[in-house]
């Protein structure tokens, strides 16, 4: 299987944004590199370097504060996992979208070449759609992908279906959590619950369509992802106004900060309209995987028989 490799359509601006930011992450990764003894380290590459995403499959001109969708693939397992290393990478990439080296922000994904041609092979949505829309910004020479194996729609409604169950439910106990924690008037505790709620519904998103989503508790790059399968998202976290974004910050930064921090701060009028919007995405995730997954062969997952609102104490 082989990608394309040519950014040549895309507007001159991008393509040398696109070098800019490869190089910026090449040069963090061999200074993350440097002195490292052991072998996965020390001979540790990036051999493939992969836009995907809407600009690459769409071909389209992101607009101001839209990301780039990059997947390095390294040659070790361990490499990848290594979240030490690639905070560095993604520290130096934020910060020249920050201070306008770079138009937009990048969000990496960094996966193994045997982790993507496993997934190739087992035919996973996410990865065959990756490579197979991608764009090749580097690929070391010699470098081959699996050829995918077609996965069969009742496989494919049926592994959806388990993944919805086990992230969906989830979500509605967080998310009821969340509501008993408010009327205690523990607005900190009650954040935290609704960062975690939102985190299972967009993972119920992404794990019931692509049958993947990211070991992360970003809940900013968790929604991205989500919006990009499902622009009726969009609607549960409108950013037009300050408060908007602000209410949305609060529960972005709870996983942290109302965990470890002493500050931590959240009005009530913000946890309300927070407590309103995530009720909302539930309500969006539960009709977009029911629409996705209703013809599924397997029996229904018993979060679907048992769709009945979430319990939301209001204060």
């Amino acid at each position: 299987m082989t990608p394309r490799a040519d950014i040549g359509h895309l507007p001159a601006p991008i393509q040398r944004e696109l070098h800019r930011a490869a190089s910026i992450l090449f040069e963090t990764f061999a200074e993350a590199m440097r002195g490292r003894l052991s072998d996965q380290y020390r001979t540790g590459r990036i051999i493939a370097l992969i836009l995907h995403g809407p600009l690459a499959e769409h071909q389209c001109d992101p607009a101001p504060g839209d990301a780039l969708h990059m997947l390095a693939i390294v040659n070790h397992p361990r490499l990848a996992r290594s979240e030490r290393n690639w905070r560095l990478v993604r520290d130096r990439l934020r910060r020249a979208s920050l201070f306008g080296e770079i138009a937009h922000p990048v969000r990496l994904t960094v996966a193994s070449l045997d982790r993507i041609n496993r997934a190739l092979g087992a035919g996973v949505p996410h990865f065959v759609t990756l490579i197979a829309g991608g764009i090749v910004l580097y690929r070391m020479e010699g470098l081959r992908f699996e050829t995918p194996r077609p996965m069969s729609m009742s496989e494919r409604r049926a592994r959806g279906c388990a993944e919805f169950d086990r992230w969906y439910r989830r979500g509605n106990d967080f998310l009821s959590g969340a509501g008993f924690y408010r009327t205690q008037g523990n607005g900190p505790m009650a954040a935290l619950l609704l960062h975690q709620a939102c985190e299972h519904y967009y993972q119920s998103v992404l794990w019931s369509i692509s049958l993947h989503g990211p070991r992360s508790h970003a809940l900013d790059d968790l929604r991205e992802r989500a919006e990009i399968l499902d622009s009726r998202l969009h609607a549960a976290w409108p950013r037009e106004t300050p408060f908007e974004r602000r209410a949305f910050g609060c529960i972005r930064r709870a996983y942290v900060e109302a965990r470890y921090g002493h500050g931590y701060r959240i009005t009530p009028q913000e946890l309300a309209w927070a407590m309103e919007r995530v009720a909302l995405l539930r309500q969006l995730v539960e009709t977009i995987c029911l629409e996705r997954l209703s013809d599924c062969p397997e029996p229904m997952p018993e979060a679907f028989a048992q769709a009945a609102p979430c319990f939301i104490m209001q204060p």
